[in-house]
Formats: C-alpha cells, sequence, structure tokens
C-alpha cells in the first residue's frame, strides 16, 4: 500500500497500525515511531503537490521526526499536539525556518534547535521543560525574538525571567 499511493492508502494503513499495536503490544514503541515516520512521509508528499513552505504536523500523535532534510525551504512548521519528548539535532538543517510551534508534547531538551538563522518565534507551551539551562541552545538562534514558555516546569520557579533575559538578551519577548 505504501509503495502504490500512500495518500490513497494512508487511512487503511493508520488502522494496521492499531491492529498490530493490539496484537503485538511489545512491539508498540516501534510501531508507533513507524507510524510517525510513514504520517511525516504523507504530510511532506502533500506539502510537494501544495508547493507550501509551511507544514501542519499538529494532532497526528507523533512520537518522533525523521526526514527532516526534505524540509528545508520550510518556513512554518506545527509540531503542536503530539507526543515528541525531544527535538532532534536535524532540526538544525531546517535553515529557512522562521516560526516552530510544539506546544502540548513533552519536550525536556532543546538541543535540537541550534543553528537556526531565521527562527523569530518559538512556542513551547505545557512541554516539561525544567531548568532555564535547557534554553541555552538558543542563544545560537540570533534572530529569536519571540518565545512562550507557559505552562513548563520551569516557569514555577523564582526569578526564572530575569534568568532568561540573562540567558537570551536577543529575545525581546519571553513569556512564563
Amino acid at each position: 500500500m505504501r509503495a502504490l499511493d500512500p495518500l490513497l492508502y494512508e487511512k487503511e494503513t493508520l488502522q494496521y497500525f492499531q491492529t498490530l499495536k493490539a496484537v503485538d503490544p511489545m512491539r508498540a514503541a516501534y510501531l508507533d515511531d513507524l507510524r510517525s515516520k510513514f504520517l511525516l512521509e504523507n504530510s511532506v508528499l502533500k506539502m510537494e503537490y501544495a508547493d507550501v513552505r509551511v507544514l501542519h504536523l499538529a494532532h497526528k500523535d507523533l512520537t518522533v521526526l525523521c526526514h527532516l532534510e526534505q524540509l528545508l525551504l520550510v518556513t512554518h512548521l506545527d509540531l503542536s499536539h503530539n507526543r515528541l519528548r525531544t527535538l532532534p539535532p536535524a532540526l538544525a538543517a531546517l535553515r529557512c525556518l522562521e516560526v516552530l510551534q510544539a506546544n502540548d508534547n513533552t519536550i525536556e531538551s532543546l538541543d535540537g534547535i541550534t543553528n537556526l538563522p531565521r527562527l523569530q518565534e518559538l512556542l513551547l507551551c505545557n512541554n516539561r521543560l525544567q531548568q532555564p539551562a535547557a534554553l541555552q541552545p538558543l542563544a545560537s538562534c540570533p534572530r529569536l525574538v519571540l518565545l512562550n514558555l507557559e505552562g513548563n516546569p520551569l516557569c514555577e520557579e523564582g526569578g526564572v525571567l530575569e534568568h532568561l533575559a540573562e540567558l537570551l538578551p536577543s529575545v525581546s519577548s519571553i513569556l512564563t
């Protein structure tokens, strides 16, 4: 089905993943990652057909990001409402990225967000960022002006805004 027409058989393929997880719960995490890979591949195909530079991957229950090398010209990426725990280092290849939305995931580390020269807005509400030091990679994004961290555990610390302003002096708007 993937070889014949991945978009035509997308719903059926996703149903098979649910069936496989029910039959073989020991491989549930592997199947979730494979399902994420297929959904990302299909989204890339749809984006290419539409000739757009905006990619919406919200509410797809993604557990992993792959094939990021195919997204080099994307300017807006929405990864909100998934099950992502980390943003991979390959994300640094998205040199045209201006807006990244990754709200409502389980992200604990921002190691994948480095050297993004055009990144202006980063939305990370309701994740699991614990320490201000986890935001250190953002210092390598020279155009970052808006950072939204509302709903993260680090926002409950006293003096976090001052610490973040010191850590990220070029960011003009930090919401906690």
